[in-house]
């Protein structure tokens, strides 16, 4: 996940695979972190450096996020093994494809987010309709304050689904 600070706002991007996306918003926020499994963050490192060339990538920083790692750590672990601050929009691009990480990437996104702060945009290659529809079903069932909307259904290559979500106030 990525996050974006704009003017003080932050993105957080869960498997960045690349970093391509933390390249391309970086000119645009004030902190963007790109997340991955640990073997991964060296690439993305070296290709952030050799794709800014002569500019400045200090708001960008890679950091080491694997979600069966969080999922299975106790909650008094997660805050000290899983720090990354108020994340103002979350995007998690492309991470749904195993049925196996459903669960650890909707606790992710649940721990990552501030309630009625953070913004979770997720854009999904429609790859397996099941997998897709178990994430769905899972994210809205992991807290009753989630609000989710489906962005853009006709604007969008039918290949590609956007969601938007919210976590509302603790009542």
């Amino acid at each position: 996940m990525e996050c974006i600070q704009r003017a003080n706002r932050r993105r957080d991007r869960d498997r960045s695979g690349t970093g391509l996306l933390s390249i391309l918003f970086s000119p645009l926020v004030g902190r963007y972190t790109v997340t991955d499994i640990p073997e991964l963050i060296p690439l993305i490192k070296k290709n952030v450096s050799l794709n800014t060339p002569g500019t400045s990538t200090s708001n960008i920083v890679a950091q080491a996020l694997d979600w069966t790692t969080l999922q299975s750590a106790p909650p008094t672990l997660r805050a000290k093994a899983f720090s990354f601050g108020d994340i103002d929009i979350l995007l998690a691009v492309d991470c749904i494809y195993h049925p196996s990480l459903v669960s650890p990437l909707v606790d992710t996104i649940h721990y990552l987010t501030t309630p009625e702060k953070t913004s979770v945009v997720v854009v999904v290659e429609l790859r397996a309709e099941d997998v897709v529809r178990e994430f769905l079903e899972t994210w809205l069932r992991s807290d009753a304050r989630w609000q989710i909307w489906s962005i853009g259904e006709q604007k969008l290559d039918s290949a590609y689904a956007l969601w938007v979500g919210r976590l509302g106030r603790e009542t």
